[in-house]
Formats: structure tokens, sequence, C-alpha cells
């Protein structure tokens, strides 16, 4: 059972909930009002991320591309983020807007960086990781499936991410 209010405190029944009233209530509205931001906020950045960027420039610095060198740019399969060459090894500008990959290389697969983030969002990424050249002390005793990409592997512990 769940607080239908603020949608943050959970009840083993009715009556628990009841008796918590008391106390739930100071903090019910402003768990409800940080709720109410926080959706707000990811429906912005879920409208961001619809937008695509033009293709004439580059969306981390905002450079015009010279049409005679359109080898010196590199764009996200997915979320078509165009970067050119400075952008593209820089550590935020390089950063595409997907939240859980870079120019289509998933976060997973990669090292701990904490650089790797969301150019659109600026949320790093907190989820699974099962690079293949790692320390084979760091991860986790049997294989699962990763949360973000559904491959079976062994992740690594939450004390290297």
């Amino acid at each position: 059972m769940r607080c239908s209010v603020c949608k943050n405190a959970y009840y083993c029944s009715a009556v628990c909930q009841k008796e918590d009233w008391s106390i739930h209530k100071k903090g019910c509205a402003l768990y409800a009002k940080v709720r109410e931001i926080n959706e707000a906020q990811e429906a912005r950045d879920a409208e961001k991320l619809k937008k695509k960027p033009r293709k004439t420039h580059c969306t981390g610095c905002n450079v015009r591309f010279d049409p005679e060198e359109c080898d010196d740019q590199e764009e996200c399969p997915d979320c078509s983020y165009i970067a050119c060459e400075s952008c593209g090894c820089h550590h935020s500008r390089g950063s595409c807007y997907c939240p859980n990959s870079n120019f289509g290389r998933k976060y997973c697969e990669m090292e701990p960086q904490w650089y790797h983030m969301s150019s659109a969002t600026g949320k790093s990424y907190k989820g699974d990781r099962h690079p293949d050249e790692f320390d084979p002390n760091a991860y986790e005793a049997e294989a699962r499936k990763c949360g973000n990409c559904g491959e079976i592997a062994k992740c690594l512990k939450n004390d290297y991410l």
C-alpha cells in the first residue's frame, strides 16, 4: 500500500497508514511537490531528446561544418547528435543525448569514467557495467542479465562503479 498523495511512503496495511498519518502529513506535501518537479523535468528531458539536431552544425560547440570536409564529424545512430572532431574527444561536449550510451557505444561495455553522461540531461550513467578488460576481482561471482543491454554477463561489483 502506498500514499496516494506523495507516492513516497509505503505501508503494509490501511491501519498502519492511518497510524502513521500524524507523522507523515508533515512531509507528504513536500514529497508530492518534489515528485511533481522531478516528473516535469523528466518530461522536458524526454522532449529535448525527441528534437533532432541540425546536420549543418556541431551539436557540442555550434560551429558550422565545412561542406568540403564532412569526414570530421561523428553522428550518434540513436539520437542524431553530431560532434566535430574537437568536441568528439571532449569529456562533456563529446557526450551525445543518449542516457545509456555514447555515439552507439553502450556505457555498460566500457570501463567506468566520471564523464559517462547524457549531455541532454547532465546525469551520469549509474547502471550495470561489464567491460571486457578489467580487474578480474572486480566482477560479481555469478553472471546475470545486464540492466542496460540485457546481455548475460558478469557485471562489476558496486564498489567499482
